[in-house]
Parts: structure tokens; sequence; C-alpha cells
């Protein structure tokens, strides 16, 4: 293969710095702004898909559900991409679960609102990567909008995304009290999609899959956000015919999400109000009620959010490392982790830090990045806050092991950490050199990458160094 020349690759590293992507990245990026390429990306195959995902928030008590539904709809219909700048069209429906919006226990007249987005957009799925960008991009929308909304919540409220699989979002959507789509001057739908449409459509005709109820968008195959093979979902029409409203003041107020004795964490279904666990398919557990499960599993504890005491006590811990805060999370994060290994439990999950959320992205990349770059920090006393790493591990012990509740780590822990970065203006104030990326001394491009994507994943700025 040849080499670039000398004027490509300081046009390249041009585009790095100003991006922060890899190399490859950034010589994509670059052909991309010059035509160079022999395939540009607008050749890329482009197609109709819809993404569904989950967006967990704090709002006020009084809030109007179908109005905030409808008004975060009527925001997703412009996305940026963070890395390249590049702008796209997209479209939502928002639907609101039919079950109650639970109570705040540390924010008095604040409920934590559950709300399924279906994400609309042209896009080359065929992409590595695209349907996680696509749902960030998405995703960061919505969160400057509640961030913007409601200024008065703690940055512990603020939302947290969660991609969501086909039957999971048939589910959820089953017993909808109220969807929303997308309004105003952007209701009517980009150009060309109508032929988009019209495509998919014939071409699941033509595949003999049978059309959802909604058309028409009928089931389509997008590439698995969550890595492994391509999974179906179901694509919602533009507009969803109206759902028919639920009773959302019967029955008793169950908690979403629980941890059982076990440390294995279920989630309530929105159709029946019974529980699933988190990879039940995979450890033989069966759906039961509240009921069934207290009896079978308890004692149960609810899913909760941190403190206002620990969020402080997590802030002022980051704050003060400084520079080493990045590198203090992970070894943490390895302490525990390796702690809990060494309990050799007999069931339920096999990472206390997990069992609030186990099959989130931010879950996964913690347990990953703990076992491989923080087992490396841990013996390099001189890049981490020792102090502040004593104080992570008490807090975050406190999270998992309290008698009466369970606060969700991964996205926590990121959400406070990202609050830390804001505040202190970015990566390049809260990770020392050897986390910055394109450094010749320190982990790869692609470890650091990583870290930066976990830890700044619900960041306000999403700076990158």
């Amino acid at each position: 293969m040849p080499k670039d020349s000398r004027a490509r690759v300081n046009a390249v590293r041009a585009v790095m710095d100003e991006t922060g992507l890899r190399y490859n990245q950034a010589a994509l990026e670059l052909d991309r702004r010059t035509g160079a390429a022999g395939d540009p990306p607008d050749s890329e195959p482009r197609r109709l898909h819809v993404l569904p995902f989950l967006v967990y928030c704090t709002v006020p008590a009084s809030a109007d559900r179908a109005e905030l539904a409808q008004d975060l709809a009527d925001r997703l219909h412009t996305l940026r991409r963070e890395a390249t700048g590049e702008e796209y069209e997209g479209r939502a429906d928002v639907i609101v679960p039919g079950s109650p919006w639970a109570p705040e226990p540390q924010l008095p007249g604040y409920v934590s609102a559950l709300l399924l987005v279906h994400a609309w957009a042209v896009r080359p799925w065929d992409r590595k990567g695209e349907a996680d960008a696509v749902i960030s991009d998405f995703y960061a929308v919505a969160r400057a909008w509640v961030v913007a909304r409601y200024p008065a919540v703690p940055v512990e409220g603020h939302p947290v995304a969660l991609p969501l699989g086909r039957a999971d979002s048939e589910a959820l959507a089953a017993g909808a009290e109220f969807t929303a789509h997308t309004a105003g001057e952007h209701a009517d739908l980009p150009e060309g999609w109508e032929e988009l449409i019209a495509a998919r459509r014939a071409e699941v005709a033509a595949s003999r899959v049978d059309e959802s109820p909604n058309e028409p968008g009928g089931v389509t195959v997008v590439p698995n956000v969550r890595g492994g093979a391509e999974k179906t979902v179901t694509a919602v029409s533009l507009p969803l015919p109206p759902h028919q409203p639920v009773d959302i003041d019967s029955g008793p107020m169950w908690p979403y999400r629980v941890v059982d004795r076990f440390l294995q964490g279920w989630y309530r279904r929105s159709g029946d109000g019974q529980y699933d666990a988190d990879r039940g398919y995979a450890r033989d557990l069966e759906t039961m009620t509240y009921e069934e499960l207290d009896a079978a599993r308890g004692p149960l504890r609810p899913v909760e959010p941190p403190s206002t005491e620990d969020c402080a006590a997590v802030k002022a811990a980051l704050a003060g490392a400084g520079r080493k805060a990045a590198a203090t999370v992970l070894v943490a994060a390895f302490r525990l982790t390796e702690k809990d290994a060494r309990a050799r439990r007999t069931a339920g999950a096999k990472n206390w830090l997990c069992a609030g959320r186990e099959g989130s992205h931010e879950s996964a990349s913690l347990d990953r990045l703990a076992w491989g770059i923080g087992c490396d920090l841990e013996e390099k006393p001189k890049r981490y806050d020792a102090a502040a790493v004593d104080e992570l591990v008490r807090v975050i012990e406190g999270w998992v092991s309290g008698p009466d509740r369970y606060v969700e780590v991964a996205a926590n822990l990121a959400s406070l950490f990202g609050s830390v970065a804001d505040e202190a203006g970015g990566w390049a104030a809260v990770a020392d050199q050897y986390l910055q990326r394109h450094q010749r001394v320190g982990p790869a491009d692609h470890v650091v990458e990583a870290v930066q994507l976990y830890l700044l994943s619900q960041s306000g700025t999403h700076t990158f160094g």
C-alpha cells in the first residue's frame, strides 16, 4: 500500500487536531471535505431507519406529560455530529409510556420521567458505528433541551439515554399514554423521505416480512447499537395513530427498577406491570409480579438516584483531584470490581456495579475500563489521587450495598464526572498528559477514546482533548 504524501499527512493531522478523530477517521473526514476520496460519503447508500431509545430525566411533578413529550419531539429535527460538524435532518416520535413517574426522594416536588424516543434519520447505516452515533446525536439535543428547560435540576437529574431492542420498544409503545410527533415548522417530511419510505415498504413486501400495523415504517434491520449482530426493530409511522390512554393512577406504584438479594437487576414491563430480569433469557429467570419476585428473591431494593450529599462528595473528590480525576475514577472502579470478583457470589450479576442497569452501554464501558486501563493505573500511584480514590470507593460502596436502596453506578458516575469536567474547562483539565490523544507515551488512542466516550458521555459540552 503506498504511503500518504507528506502534504496529505499534514492535512490529516490538521483535521485530527481540529476534531479529535483518529488518523483513519480524520483521513475520511478530509476526503469528505475535499471530495478527494474514490468513494466519498455522499455516494454511500443512505436509507431511512428508526432507532428507539429511552430518555430518563428529572422534571417537576407538575409537568404536563403530553406537553413535555410534544416539546421534545419538536426539538428533534436537526442533528449535529459533534466529531465532524455535519448537520442532517431527523424526525422523532416521543412516546409517554403508560406508567406513573416515580417521585424523586431527594428532590421534593420532582419526578423521574421516562420517555421513549423513536428517532428517524436518513443515514449511511452500513458505516461502522453509525447507529451509535445517531443515537448520540439525538441524545445530545434531548439533553440540551432538558438542561435548558429545567436549569434548577441538579446534575444528577440530567438525562440518561438507553438504547432499546425491538421487544422492549414494542412493549413500552403498546401501552402508551400519549405519542407526540415532530410538528410546527418541521411537521412536513424532509425532501425525498416520501420516496424512501415507499422504497422501504416495497423492500419489506419483497422480503415477505409482515409489516407493522404502524405503517408506513414496517419492519427494518439496523446495526446493533450495543455491538454484535444486526437486530430488527419495529419502525413507527409518521405520524402514529393515537394510542389508547391507560389509567396511570390505578394499582400500587411499584418502582421501575429493583435489585434483588442476589444483586440481579429487574425492570418493570410497561404492558402488564410484571418484572423481567436483566439478561433473564440467558440466566433462565422467568417474568414475575412484584409480589412473586419479592417472595422468591427479596428483599428488593428500588433503584434510585444518589443523594445530594453523595453527589457533592463525589464532585468535591474529583474536583480536588484536578488532572488526576480521570485516572482516579478508573482506579476506584477497578478496586470495587476486583473486590466484588473476590466475593465469589454464586448467583445474580457478577459485578455489583452493574446491577442497576446491567444492559446499558455505560455499565459495559465501566466494567471493561475497570479491568483494562483501571487495573494498569492501579500500579501507578503518581497518576491518581489516593484520597479521592478512597472517597469514591466509600460513596459507591454505599450506593450498591445500602439496605434500602440501590444507586445505579455507571451513568451517575459519568454524569458527575461530566459536570466536574464542564466546570473545569474540559477534558484537558481533568486528565493528565498520558490520557490525552496523539501522545507518544501512554495508552493507544483507541483506549483514550474509550475512556473519554464513557467519562464524558453525560457531559454538557462533550469537550474532547
